[in-house]
């Protein structure tokens, strides 16, 4: 009973620091700007409010720092979810949204397009299309093998797979321009949300919506197979069917935020684990609380890079800055049983 009392608190609790966050959000950065008219702003989209405001102001709200938070919340909620989904299928403690190759080959993908000299549209394009290619070519070494059905064949074919696409991303590199390209290049794989704008929530919104509600109707099934297969087969579960709902929801829950933001690491290693320790390891419990968690996560640490003055830190290195040494103190409970 204290733990069906417990998790609706903190998902109340967590969901009321999100909300809070999302509106202080919009107070921080180069342009002050107050919060009543950060609200009156907003409002005036959907009611008839008089302008008293500067253009540039709106400008700011509405297409600068709504974006950004919108995303923030997105891709730190993905990831996490993510992390929590395939740390209960392959039942490991260390593995990240990337085991499949994912990050590997949308990195690839956004340094040819920058190459190329591609639009920001184009390397989008072009991330998203090699990180789901590499995960494809993981799935397809691992069925050559003979173990598309065996998790750990999986993993090392994700291993191969990430560095193919290291090794392709090396040689993009060494011939990318070192005064314009490599500099972007560098960049784009340390991770930012400068760049998004509200296109990019529109695409992201509804891919995470309908990743996290198949997720979310297979929770059953999946707590299922986290007990393992031969029990998951007596219950009924359809194991193959399941396996293939977790990998491609998370995968596109993963490519479609590294296609927006770069690689930004540790989230969906570190998130579920802070999850896992408040509400146990219920797939539905877990799954739920990483998003907010990691929304509420990746939204304060883009708020510090923001608020930093002259300078903005790659999000990527934010997050491993935090995020390793969270995870070393969490090494103790990960040692005693996870």
């Amino acid at each position: 009973m204290k733990k069906q009392i417990r998790y609706p608190l903190m998902m109340v609790m967590f969901l009321c620091g999100l909300v809070a966050a999302f509106f202080i959000s919009f107070l921080i950065g180069r342009y002050p700007i107050a919060i009543r008219t950060v609200a009156d702003i907003i409002l005036s989209r959907f009611f008839t409010i008089t302008a008293y405001w500067e253009g540039t102001l709106e400008k700011v709200v509405l297409h600068v720092r709504l974006p950004r938070i919108l995303l923030a919340i997105l891709v730190g909620g993905s990831l996490s979810m993510a992390g929590a989904s395939y740390q209960t299928l392959f039942k490991n403690p260390m593995v990240s949204p990337d085991i499949l190759g994912v990050s590997a080959g949308a990195g690839f993908g956004a340094a040819l397009a920058m190459l190329q000299n591609g639009s920001w549209a184009g390397i989008q394009f072009f991330a998203l299309t090699f990180g789901l290619l590499a995960v494809g070519l993981a799935y397809l070494i691992a069925s050559l093998s003979g173990g598309r059905q065996n998790l750990t064949v999986l993993i090392l074919a994700g291993i191969v797979t990430s560095s193919l696409f290291q090794s392709l991303l090396s040689v993009v590199k060494t011939l990318a321009d070192t005064d314009n390209q490599l500099p972007s290049i560098t960049f784009w794989l340390m991770g930012s949300l400068g760049k998004g704008n509200n296109d990019d929530v529109l695409i992201m919104l509804p891919v995470v919506t309908a990743s996290a509600f198949v997720l979310f109707l297979f929770r059953s099934h999946i707590d299922a197979l986290s007990a393992g297969e031969d029990e998951a087969l007596s219950m009924g579960v359809n194991v193959p069917l399941v396996k293939i709902v977790v990998i491609v929801s998370s995968t596109l829950l993963t490519v479609v935020s590294v296609s927006i933001c770069g690689i930004i690491g540790w989230v969906g290693m570190v998130v579920p684990h802070i999850a896992r320790a408040l509400t146990g390891a219920s797939y539905g419990r877990l799954c739920s609380l990483s998003f907010l968690i990691g929304a509420l996560f990746l939204l304060l640490i883009d708020n510090i890079i923001r608020g930093i003055p002259g300078v903005e830190l790659p999000l990527g290195v934010m997050t491993a800055l935090i995020g390793t040494p969270a995870f070393a103190v969490m090494l103790a409970r990960i040692k005693r049983g996870w």
